[in-house]
């Protein structure tokens, strides 16, 4: 589902821009807060797809040398990494949720359409908790396949 609303924001900004670079240049009118649309609709790109990026393994990753080592080892590393990207995110995840209440508090908008800011913010702390969630599958698959190896 956040998948959609992050291709919908990717919709609505390509089409957003395109509206603007015509209104600019055969009508000497751009769409005022373009810029700032824009930079909202990004976030929500960003952070609807980074939990849909970990779960199908989309993320960039160099496993140069993870060949070379024992199977047990490359498990390890990937245990290892998961725990502590899942920690990175728990932090993001935390410290999203304070900027959101603190955004909440002030009041804070955007300069030039007084959009408040908040509610792109809350895509933050969407984002990051669903890469938490894609983390700690992550985490039980490889202490399956560590069990299962165990077994055989």
């Amino acid at each position: 589902m956040l998948s959609y609303i992050g291709a919908f924001a990717l919709l609505m900004m390509m089409l957003l821009t395109t509206v603007d670079v015509i209104g600019r240049h055969f009508f000497q009118r751009p769409i005022l807060g373009v810029f700032e649309l824009t930079e909202f609709m990004v976030l929500i790109l960003i952070f609807s797809f980074i939990g849909y990026a970990q779960s199908h393994k989309s993320h960039v990753s160099v496993d140069l040398f993870m060949m070379f080592f024992p199977e047990k080892a490359r498990i390890f590393i990937e245990l290892f990494n998961h725990m502590l990207c899942l920690l990175l995110m728990a932090l993001i995840t935390w410290m999203g949720i304070v900027k959101v209440k603190d955004l909440m508090e002030v009041g804070e908008m955007s300069p030039n359409l007084g959009i408040p800011n908040y509610p792109f913010a809350i895509f933050l702390v969407i984002g990051c908790a669903v890469m938490c969630i894609e983390f700690i599958r992550d985490i039980f698959h490889l202490l399956q396949s560590r069990k299962e190896q165990k077994e055989t």
